[in-house]
């Protein structure tokens, strides 16, 4: 015999089951749509190619560009990944969408700035008259755009001043300061 009291009991489960239906649909859709906007090849992860060693003070400087990378993920809302590489190998891998973005001591030549997606310049070589720069693949205006904002961000509220302390010390920054 059906009561009064299973009759409610059916109506709270039917309304429970239409509203997480509803809401496993709008998760769905936000999903989609948040796919559809990223910028980054992996949800939520930045992909950063690095090739590690290449320059005579890289131990330094990979400090400094993994620390600076990891700001830059945090301020776009996403986590880094690095990878390791050779480098002659770094912009092939950049080709093949196995980075979202690679740094490593990377200067603007003729022949990649028709290839490539460049960052503002963040540092000044000590050994070359150019500037370093994140690469990043031809096309990806808006991961370029995001990496330039965050990096603007960075020089104006003091973290690569800090972060460049950090890494090389208030003697280096001060001294590389005066000279260039």
């Amino acid at each position: 015999m059906i009561t009064k009291s299973k009759v409610v009991v059916l109506a709270v489960l039917v309304a429970i089951a239409g509203l997480l239906a509803v809401f496993v649909a709008d998760e769905r859709i936000e999903r989609r749509r948040m796919a559809d906007d990223r910028i980054t090849m992996r949800y939520g992860a930045l992909m950063v190619g690095v090739a590690a060693g290449y320059t005579p003070y890289a131990v330094t400087l990979m400090d400094f560009n993994m620390a600076m990378v990891s700001e830059i993920a945090v301020r776009l809302g996403l986590r880094p990944a690095f990878f390791t590489t050779a480098w002659d190998r770094l912009f092939a891998e950049l080709d093949t969408s196995i980075y979202d973005i690679i740094i490593s001591s990377i200067t603007i030549t003729a022949e990649r700035q028709s290839a490539y997606n460049f960052s503002k310049p963040y540092m000044a070589s000590p050994h070359e008259p150019e500037l370093f720069v994140i690469g990043l693949k031809k096309g990806n205006d808006r991961l370029t755009e995001a990496v330039n904002r965050a990096l603007e961000d960075m020089f104006n509220d003091g973290t690569m001043l800090r972060i460049s302390i950090e890494t090389f010390g208030r003697d280096f920054v001060t001294r590389a300061q005066q000279e260039w």
